[in-house]
């Protein structure tokens, strides 16, 4: 660690970095630089076919520009569909569950009803029905 940062060589680039940008001593004069649109002698061609041909390329380029946002506007409109009809679809699923929610909690209320009339405890009409229910498993099984 003490050679990465030896005395001298501190406050200098690193020349493995400066060569990710080319070199940059290859140009000798202004001249021979590229241009540059911060320039302030830079010469434009303001000629009329120039910027007819821009004023066309723009156009076109905006004429792309709605196609795709038509196209952005047209999908959001058609996943808006999709949601609101999931949102549907899953409260139609909501209001099931519950009913089937209701009618089991009756039958188990019922089933209760039953036990307490009959001269056999709750405990044992639920071992009756867990073999009968391991008896249908075992006969889906086989």
């Amino acid at each position: 660690m003490s050679q990465r940062y030896a005395e001298g060589t501190l406050n200098q680039r690193d020349n493995n970095r400066t060569q990710l940008f080319g070199d940059v001593n290859r140009f000798n004069s202004e001249t021979e630089r590229p241009s540059s649109p911060y320039t302030k002698n830079a010469s434009f061609d303001y000629s009329q076919s120039s910027l007819a041909q821009l004023e066309s390329q723009s156009e076109e380029q905006v004429g792309q520009m709605k196609q795709k946002v038509q196209a952005l506007k047209n999908l959001s409109l058609k996943m808006g569909d999709e949601i609101r009809g999931s949102n549907h679809t899953l409260n139609d699923l909501n209001n099931s569950f519950h009913n089937a929610s209701n009618k089991l909690k009756g039958t188990f209320n019922n089933m209760i009803v039953m036990a307490k009339k009959s001269k056999i405890g709750i405990k044992t009409w639920l071992i009756i029905f867990l073999v009968i229910g391991l008896l249908f498993f075992w006969v889906w099984i086989t």
